[in-house]
């Protein structure tokens, strides 16, 4: 079952992402630190409903304005960033649950 090991390891690779963009959020890794309120970083949330699938978001709307920028403020790309640092880690993540 292959595709199970699959399914389990895109998933887990979601779980690695969110914690990755928490970090980011909090000002632990290269991008400014997005924190007034917590609202944002507690925001932040891995969807694993759909099989194969992983989604990492936010439900808050200030999020959008910080990953993007606005006229105002300096895009901080918390989400594109995490997933670009994790890539290497999470497709070593899904060949080993497919071997």
């Amino acid at each position: 079952m292959k595709s199970k090991g699959a399914n389990k390891a895109i998933h887990d690779a979601g779980f690695v992402v969110e914690a990755e963009v928490k970090a980011s959020i909090a000002g632990q890794r290269a991008e400014p630190t997005s924190v007034d309120t917590g609202q944002f970083l507690n925001s932040v949330k891995t969807d694993n409903s759909k099989k194969m699938q992983s989604m990492v978001s936010s439900d808050v709307p200030q999020s959008l304005f910080m990953e993007f920028g606005t006229s105002r403020i300096t895009e901080r790309r918390h989400f594109r960033n995490s997933k670009e640092r994790k890539k290497q880690k999470i497709n070593t993540m899904i060949k080993e649950a497919i071997k």
